[in-house]
């Protein structure tokens, strides 16, 4: 089932939460800005409450989806996966 998460600040969100069942592999995490004017510097990352690893950090531009489908699987037991966002541009994170 797919998840959704819409984002119009600068915040950090947690999209999968620690210890949360995530049934076997993700197939595809799409983040969407769909803001008309605004680009949006996003960060993606597993988190285990001391460290930070890193999967994608970079920039989107208005209008411009990233999509990211190969080999996304973490262990939920040990990881939060997290994004930052650096402004007010709407986007949505889709996974599934």
């Amino acid at each position: 089932m797919a998840r959704y998460t819409n984002i119009s600040s600068i915040a950090t969100t947690t999209l999968i939460t620690k210890g949360e069942k995530v049934a076997g592999s993700l197939k595809k995490i799409t983040i969407a800005n769909h803001d008309n004017s605004d680009v949006v510097i996003v960060k993606l990352y597993l988190y285990d409450d001391t460290n930070t690893y890193v999967i994608t950090e970079t920039t989107i531009p208005p209008l411009v989806t990233l999509v990211l489908e190969d080999n996304i699987k973490f262990d939920s037991s040990i990881y939060n996966l997290k994004i930052d966002t650096s402004t007010t541009a709407e986007i949505t994170v889709i996974i599934t």
